[in-house]
């Protein structure tokens, strides 16, 4: 029956109740309304009449049993009927609890004799899978439901390479769906495939870190960005094998891509996402640009950084090998996940299987967009949350993944972050783990969301500091605004307590590992754009950035460093580059060599940080015991370590000049700036916008 020439319309909203809505011209107060199928004629009880103008809404409630699997039509005296959909019944508690599937091997399971596929959706009324081999054939078969919302097939012989997805009978229409645990797919996603996994790359080492959040120093970086230089002599540009070229060279001899990263000294790479995401096409990569934070396939390794994204074993091995690679270079690999929102919403497979489940909606049932993003997943469901916890535990288990980067973790719950949490301890105590922690609901949502104002109930996880990045690079949404690291020391007193871990003021973290610091990263304006709108003087701008990167890795927390930031990245003042072109994103390897004095100074506050225990202080109270705070005259900040360091550190915001005092014993070490002049034992003058590091002898 078409949708127009239906006389009325009827969702089923709970295991007792369900909606009907009449168009005002075909309703009547006489009118009777019975629940049919499943071989029973069920009488349904009006229990409230809401008039919406246009049409009237009836609430219905009625005692029998409902099957889901099954078709219902609601029919009047007069004979005109209409079939049931599924409406709010799937976001209630017992839906979820009647209906919640925990094993772990949803998808296909392979063997050569045979290939067995899992699908969920309690709602559906029949569910078939299309499969086609490379040769042309094709196959159609019913899948049969077991239990907990699962439609399953076994299919005898070899099916390795076949590609496959499903067709579904879901609220009175049939759609093709993709897998939405398919672990590989042609370009752009058209089908999913069976694969053998022993087939896949055999990565041969692992993450040689083993120590907590804050003994990590994070790098992050787009897999395309890193080596699409047109200058650059990498073979395989902009993909996943392109990281793992060695012996490229700049310019001027300097090391570039992976020599570079090892060179540099960072423990983790943060991945920008890797797995597939639209707003690209992968048969014609040079067409589009995206970062990738709308997710597709959750399981799937983009195709856009494979040298054949029709090939279904390619992405997966280049993408192993790319991280084995890193690996085999003591460099860990962080995963930026994107849990909050999809790319599409009506596209996306669970909505396809079962409509109204994953996604928050408001009370009039229309999705939410806190994420900006059109849609905002419903993580505390119960298979919205299975989705994510097994998708991190295959990406860390199958692909050896060092660490998880929440993508707007705030708009998560926190039980779910908890229990990923708690899966990878168990695998390992060194995967790390942080996220966006912006506080983003207004409504009663927000205090079970994972944001900063729950850290209390997700100690272990890391939020974004940007409070850290506004005192000490400048207000983010204002561009002329500038920080404590640009000669503004308005906020010196909120920079003191970034200093020590975010201490003492509503962003306060009880752990350093809480306080992921930076002053950059691949939102908004680089600091370089930023302070191109407050001066023109580049050799000024370079000595302030460079005191920025000392702040972030020689305060207490984790530093947070963006790829190029060390030799003054800019994207042309492009405040949101998501899409823009490769000329504005890529990694301009030219000014590596241009800002090379600045890279080398970064890689030795870099050995300073790994070789001193004292920057890596866990808790607030030790702090309290090991660091003195002191506000110098002119405004710089003097940071004093105890006996268990004998460090003292002088940020410097401005250039004039200044004598200090510093107790007997220490000297020099390491300076950013080499205008200083030692005045007597003890005292020095300091000329010069930069960090300055004595060590007791």
């Amino acid at each position: 029956m078409k949708k127009n020439n239906r006389p009325f319309y009827c969702y089923l909203d709970d295991f007792d109740e369900l909606t009907i809505i009449v168009p005002i011209k075909n309703y009547h107060d006489i009118n009777k309304y019975f629940l049919v199928g499943n071989d029973e004629i069920i009488k349904l009880n009006i229990s409230q009449k809401i008039n919406l103008g246009a049409e009237i809404k009836l609430v219905c409630f009625f005692d029998a049993y409902i099957d889901l699997g099954k078709t219902y039509f609601v029919e009047n005296q007069n004979n005109e009927m209409s079939e049931l959909y599924t409406g709010k019944i799937v976001r209630t508690e017992l839906f979820d609890n009647v209906y919640q599937y925990k094993k772990n091997d949803l998808g296909f399971t392979y063997t050569k004799t045979s290939t067995k596929f899992k699908i969920w959706t309690p709602v559906a009324k029949y569910v078939k899978i299309e499969l086609g081999s490379s040769k042309g054939d094709s196959i159609i078969a019913d899948l049969t439901y077991k239990n907990s919302g699962v439609w399953r097939i076994e299919l005898e012989g070899d099916y390795e390479g076949y590609k496959y997805r499903f067709i579904v009978f879901v609220n009175g229409k049939e759609s093709v769906v993709q897998d939405p645990y398919a672990i590989t797919s042609n370009a752009n996603g058209e089908y999913a495939f069976v694969v053998d996994k022993s087939k896949f790359y055999q990565m041969e080492y692992n993450s040689d870190f083993s120590g907590s959040l804050n003994d990590a120093i994070l790098y992050e970086m787009n897999v395309r960005d890193f080596t699409i230089d047109p200058l650059m002599n990498f073979k395989n540009k902009g993909k996943f094998l392109g990281i793992t070229e060695e012996g490229i060279l700049t310019e001027n001899g300097l090391s570039a891509g992976i020599d570079y990263l090892k060179e540099l000294g960072v423990t983790h790479v943060q991945l920008m996402p890797i797995f597939d995401f639209e707003g690209v096409d992968e048969n014609n990569v040079d067409l589009k640009y995206n970062w990738g934070y709308n997710p597709v396939q959750f399981f799937v390794p983009e195709g856009w950084y494979s040298t054949n994204p029709n090939d279904p074993y390619a992405r997966i091995n280049e993408l192993k090998i790319m991280i084995d690679k890193l690996h085999e270079n003591n460099i860990s690999v962080v995963m930026d996940v994107v849990f909050n929102h999809v790319n599409d919403a009506n596209k996306f497979p669970y909505e396809r299987l079962v409509p109204g489940y994953s996604f928050h909606v408001d009370k009039q049932g229309i999705l939410t967009n806190i994420s900006g993003c059109d849609n905002d997943i419903a993580s505390h469901r119960k298979m919205m949350r299975k989705l994510i916890i097994d998708n991190v535990l295959y990406w860390a288990k199958e692909y050896k993944i060092d660490g998880f980067r929440f993508d707007l973790m705030g708009l998560i719950d926190y039980e779910t972050i908890n229990e990923v949490r708690q899966e990878l301890h168990d695998l390992s105590n060194h995967i790390i783990m942080y996220g966006e922690g912006w506080n983003m609901y207004s409504s009663n949502l927000t205090d079970r969301m994972a944001h900063m104002a729950n850290k209390k109930v997700i100690h272990t996880v890391g939020f974004f500091n940007d409070k850290f990045r506004e005192s000490i690079k400048g207000a983010t949404f204002k561009d002329d605004l500038s920080g404590y690291t640009m000669g503004n020391t308005d906020e010196i007193e909120i920079v003191k307590q970034m200093l020590l871990g975010g201490a003492n003021n509503r962003y306060m973290f009880k752990y350093t590992t809480q306080s992921i610091n930076y002053v950059e990263c691949h939102d908004n304006l680089t600091y370089f754009d930023k302070a191109l709108y407050i001066t023109d003087d580049i050799n000024l701008i370079e000595k302030q950035q460079l005191l920025g990167i000392a702040m972030v890795l020689l305060s207490q927390g984790v530093p947070f460093i963006h790829s190029g930031q060390e030799f003054l990245r800019t994207k042309q003042k492009d405040h949101n580059s998501y899409r823009s072109s490769d000329e504005i994103n890529l990694i301009d390897w030219n000014r590596r060599d241009q800002f090379s004095k600045t890279v080398d100074l970064v890689k030795e506050l870099i050995k300073l940080r790994k070789n001193y225990k004292c920057f890596k202080l866990k808790s607030t109270s030790e702090i309290n015991q090991a660091v003195e705070l002191i506000e110098l005259k002119s405004k710089s900040i003097m940071m004093h370590f105890n006996q268990k360091c004998n460090l003292l550190i002088v940020f410097k915001p401005n250039i004039q000049e200044e004598t200090i005092v510093i107790p007997e014993g220490y000297g020099i070490m390491l300076a950013t700036t080499e205008n200083y002049e030692v005045e007597e034992e003890s005292s020095y003058l300091l000329k010069d916008i930069g960090a300055y590091i004595f060590r007791k002898e």
